[in-house]
Order: C-alpha cells, then sequence, then structure tokens
C-alpha cells in the first residue's frame, strides 16, 4: 500500500467512526524506506514491559529487581523503568503510570504475531493470552522468544498511521476542552502510539524513554 491509500484508509475509518480528522497531516514514511525492530530486540522489550507492569500492578518490585540482576537483564530496561523497578517503594504515581505500560507490551505482542486481533483502543486490553509465555521464576523467558513471529512492515505500517491519526484527535479534544473521540480510551492511544514509534524505530530513536509521539 502506498503511503497516500495508507493515509486514505486511515482517514475513512476514523470518519466512519465519527472521528474527527485533520487531513492536513503528513503521510508516514513508505515500507521500502522502513527498518522495524527485530525480534529479538521486539523479545526484550516485551520481557521489559513485563517487569515494570509486574512490578507496577502486583507491588513486587523486590522480584522483578531479582529478576533483572541476572546476567545482561538490567541492560534491557530503561533508564526509567530502572528506576522504578530499582526502588523499594515507588510512589503510587509511579505505579500507576507503569500499570499503563501494559498497553504498550500488548500492542508490541500484536507486533511479534503473539496476539491475533486489535480493535480500535476502546476497553483495557488484557494479557492473560500471552502471560503463560513469561517466567514464572528466574527463567530466560525462551518461550517468549520462540513464540515470536514479526508481522510484516505493511501490517505494522497500518496501524501505526492509524494511531498517528487517532492520536492528533486525542490531542486535539484534550487542547480545545472537548471530549474524547467517541469510545476511544486516550491512555491506550498514548501508549499504542508510543510503541509503534519504537517498533518502526521512529526518528531512529533507540532510547524507548526518549521516542516520541508527534501528531
Amino acid at each position: 500500500m502506498t503511503p497516500e491509500a495508507r493515509r486514505a484508509a486511515s482517514e475513512a475509518l476514523l470518519r466512519e467512526r465519527g472521528i474527527p480528522v485533520n487531513p492536513a497531516l503528513p503521510m508516514i514514511e513508505d515500507e521500502d524506506k522502513l527498518s522495524l525492530r527485530s525480534e529479538d530486540a521486539l523479545w526484550r522489550r516485551l520481557v521489559a514491559l513485563w517487569g515494570v507492569v509486574g512490578a507496577a500492578t502486583l507491588r513486587r518490585n523486590a522480584y522483578f529487581k531479582e529478576y533483572f540482576s541476572v546476567g545482561e537483564r538490567r541492560a534491557w530496561l530503561s533508564d526509567d523503568e530502572a528506576a522504578f523497578i530499582y526502588t523499594d517503594a515507588p510512589a503510587e504515581e509511579d505505579r500507576i503510570r507503569f500499570s499503563w505500560r501494559l498497553e504498550a507490551m500488548v500492542f508490541l505482542a500484536w507486533c511479534g504475531g503473539l496476539v491475533d486481533e486489535l480493535p480500535l483502543p476502546e476497553q483495557a486490553s488484557s494479557v492473560e493470552a500471552i502471560l503463560p509465555l513469561y517466567p514464572h521464576d528466574l527463567g530466560d523467558a525462551s518461550m517468549l522468544r520462540d513464540a515470536l513471529r514479526l508481522r510484516s512492515k505493511a501490517e505494522i505500517l497500518d496501524w501505526s498511521d492509524r494511531l498517528y491519526r487517532l492520536h492528533w484527535a486525542v490531542r486535539d479534544a484534550q487542547l480545545n476542552g472537548r471530549e474524547p473521540p467517541p469510545g476511544i480510551n486516550p491512555g491506550m492511544v498514548l501508549e499504542w502510539h508510543h510503541a509503534a514509534n519504537w517498533m518502526t524505530c521512529y526518528e531512529s530513536e533507540d532510547d524507548w524513554d526518549a521516542v516520541g509521539t508527534d501528531t
């Protein structure tokens, strides 16, 4: 699909759902010029997200601190993630913030073929289907690595373009004091857009904490 056709498809879907569209937004990158993260990089990022989401929701920082102290695993965490996991009693606002990373985890699991379909970001996601792939001890998450099958550039770019335009609609509503687009969860949109931009190497940024979500 050409960038023009991808933009048109995204705009048509959003209009069908009654979501505002900004026709001035540019097209995203062409498939031929795009590099996706490797399966190994995706695997490490999924393990890191499992760690921070687990620490945030289960309140078991000590367990995840031990997990990421083995071998090279600590290097899989971003600086922000490591600071959170290696804090014995994180602030409640940080627990809430990192619990939202579950949504980024689900989007990247879809990129890796672990989730069959993604609806529009409306209802909070569940990770029950993929949790059995993660270790329940200090194991190396090899089951998760073996299960990954990276989706095509076209599939991932379709969602990347959709989220770019959807995130604009969410931000425009926020800036103008309006309700968010009907049925859309703004927090999910932010996390999915962040994950999509990391997956597509947006602006060649390798630091998870610094990946932009420009609209």
